[in-house]
């Protein structure tokens, strides 16, 4: 395996030959040294085209060749089926439809294996998923090249990487899944999965799973399990060092400077960011989660996400969950090309409604479900992905509506397919998120000023108090 940043925009550089020169009777000395120059040039090029053939297809006469500059980012080039890549990636699927999860955990890259904590973790979580579930059939689209490829699960930077989707056609028995999570696999829930390889010492391993990956979509159980994970949930809105024009955008704003050294702290104290899909991989799956999970969370989808927050991520290989309002695109807030590129870097994105309004108590020009179902639809279309999660603009209905008011947005929440929500903060902080309320995730504010120190001490301070809880 060969990992690296490329920088973008280098290509494979093949210099032209020029036309040669009519011989003269008196022809001058520097032709002598041009015409095998560019001979040299001319061969040098079949070289390097050759030794990126082997990189890419593998030879059983040659060993692996070196570096390669690669094409442009997200360059992508359609190629044949190798009897290499494609092989691994049907033993792969081949082992999901007969449940030999042995054989699956032996075909991982070293880089995916990480993320799990060793074989019978993965072993352990793909039975608890997909063990009373039903393999039809799957298909898989055609593998593309893609050079300075980066992964989502891990953010690593590969210099390429073979990727293709895998669509996977299960049912499940009746009393298993919740009825949406049940029709939601019938309809297709595990369309075009992300599905890549890369080589490590010469051989093709998978990075990315497909249906059988960390950060596949989710299957809510019928009756999900009584447990507790002790999981800090960020929430942020701002993070820029530009100058904030009154008191609520100063509160609402997390210098970029303060924002790189909190996950700096996280880094250095052993804190490793987790998704919200990893956060019910253990509620429902009893997935083993990281030493020291927090999740960190960003609130309406302003440009500054991208601009500001999503670089101090990736330097950090942090993990981010981004809720977004779709009706407020462009300007101040991101635009959908932006938001693309978040989930293509390994960001979760999830729904802010459409309008940021209260959808205990929608206005008389929209409604709970149209800002509920919209919004998902809406994203689901835009970035080709399944949309399972939500938070509450301004933490309503859970801070002044009627607790009837609040089942109502409970149940839409359930029966609209999303399987766990984010709450605005009370007046005090929790870390505890319980599997059997899965649409009242506890977060921690992170609030524009605030230093180090008090970062650190609310944090440390809501885990003592919910550990002696």
């Amino acid at each position: 395996m060969q990992t690296g940043n490329i920088p973008k925009g280098r290509r494979l550089s093949q210099q032209p030959t020029r036309p040669l020169v009519k011989r003269q009777p008196r022809r001058k000395p520097g032709m002598r040294i041009l015409i095998p120059l560019v001979l040299g040039i001319f061969l040098a090029s079949i070289g390097t085209a050759i030794g990126l053939f082997m990189q890419l297809y593998g030879s059983p006469l040659f060993p692996q060749v070196g570096n390669v500059q690669a094409p442009a980012a997200k360059n992508l080039i359609t190629v044949t089926p190798s009897t290499q890549y494609d092989e691994v990636m049907h033993h792969f699927m081949n082992a999901m439809m007969q449940k030999n999860w042995k054989v699956m955990w032996s075909l991982l890259h070293p880089d995916a294996r990480q993320y799990w904590q060793g074989e019978q973790d993965f072993i352990h979580v793909e039975q608890a998923k997909f063990g009373s579930i039903r393999f039809v059939n799957y298909s898989q689209d055609s593998p593309k090249i893609v050079y300075s490829w980066r992964n989502p699960d891990t953010t690593l930077i590969y210099q390429y990487a073979v990727t293709s989707s895998i669509s996977l056609e299960a049912v499940a028995p009746g009393n298993l899944l919740s009825a949406p999570s049940r029709l939601a696999l019938t309809h297709g829930l595990f369309e075009h999965t992300l599905f890549a390889l890369a080589q490590n010492h010469g051989l093709w391993q998978v990075l990315v799973a497909g249906p059988a990956d960390l950060e596949a979509p989710l299957l809510v159980p019928a009756s999900p399990p009584a447990r507790k994970l002790v999981v800090p949930i960020f929430m942020y809105h701002h993070v820029s060092n530009k100058p904030t024009r009154n008191l609520l955008d100063y509160n609402l704003t997390v210098t970029t400077n303060d924002f790189t050294q909190q996950l700096t702290w996280l880094q250095q104290h052993g804190y490793h960011s987790i998704s919200e899909t990893d956060l019910f991989d253990g509620l429902y799956y009893g997935k083993i989660l990281p030493a020291h999970p927090v999740m960190l969370t960003f609130d309406d989808g302003y440009e500054d996400m991208f601009t500001d927050a999503l670089p101090v991520l990736l330097a950090h290989h942090d993990h981010g969950v981004f809720y977004i309002i779709t009706g407020m695109i462009g300007g101040s807030y991101m635009t959908w090309n932006q938001i693309r590129t978040l989930a293509e870097d390994g960001m979760q994105i999830a729904s802010h409604t459409i309008h940021h309004v209260n959808i205990g108590q929608p206005p008389a020009w929209t409604s709970t479900q149209s800002e509920l179902l919209l919004s998902k639809h809406e994203l689901e279309t835009r970035l080709g992905q399944p949309i399972q999660f939500f938070c509450y603009p301004v933490g309503e209905p859970f801070h002044h509506d009627t607790f009837l008011q609040q089942q109502r947005v409970l149940a839409d929440l359930f029966n609209d397919g999303y399987v766990g929500a984010t709450l605005d903060p009370f007046s005090f902080f929790s870390a505890i998120q319980n599997g059997q309320m899965p649409y009242q995730l506890n977060r921690i504010r992170v609030s524009g000023g605030e230093s180090l120190e008090a970062f650190t001490g609310i944090l440390k301070t809501t885990l003592r108090n919910d550990t002696a809880a």
